[in-house]
């Protein structure tokens, strides 16, 4: 009893040190965890687009006649993505494409950004300019009218629309219920397959 009274501080400092070291432990095997994940997910992504390369390389129009609509555009862009990273000149490069290309290409990046707000705070003027060309070419008029008038809050130049989060979330919120980015794949599949000899590569 003496001994614990004279050492009892020790035995304290010792439960602190064990308990420290096991949420460094449990923090090292969280952290261990998340990387093997993240790294698991970043390979299962490489090879699902390394198949789709593969799929999309030498599609013929019956080819695409028989492949899954709601992945055609993302397939047949890739393949773009891919030659202008090869090129020493990406933006020169995007310019000389044809227009139903771009129009492909941008498509492709405004369904992957996911939102309008994203779309808009991400990419470069040569992409935010022709969205609602590209969407007007597929047929999707109303919403490329929409999209718009919400690009406005982009426009630097355009003082009469000022920046909104609310605004933002609202429109994204338009595009969740209206099932917006699932409509321009398969009216984008519509015209890659209409425009298959220039479209394909």
């Amino acid at each position: 009893m003496q001994w614990l009274s004279q050492y009892g501080y020790l035995i304290i400092v010792f439960i602190v040190l064990l308990v420290a070291f096991a949420f460094l432990f449990m923090k090292a095997v969280s952290a261990y965890s998340n990387h093997n994940k993240t790294y698991r997910a970043q390979e299962a992504e490489i090879k699902r687009l390394t198949a789709l390369k593969e799929k999309y390389k030498n599609a013929t129009l019956a080819d695409l006649e028989a492949f899954d609509e709601s992945e055609i555009l993302e397939g047949t862009a890739l393949l773009y993505q891919i030659a202008l990273q090869k090129s020493d000149n990406m933006e020169g490069s995007f310019k000389a494409m044809s227009k139903e290309k771009q129009h492909v290409y941008v498509l492709d990046v405004f369904t992957e950004d996911g939102s309008a707000g994203e779309f808009f705070s991400q990419n470069s003027e040569i992409l935010t300019s022709i969205i609602c060309e590209a969407l007007m070419a597929i047929g999707m008029t109303d919403f490329a009218d929409k999209l718009s008038a919400f690009a406005k809050m982009y426009d630097k130049d355009d003082e009469e629309v000022s920046y909104s989060v609310a605004a933002i979330e609202k429109f994204d919120k338009m595009m969740i219920e209206n099932d917006i980015l699932a409509k321009i794949k398969l009216a984008s599949a519509k015209y890659i397959k209409e425009n298959y000899d220039i479209l394909k590569c």
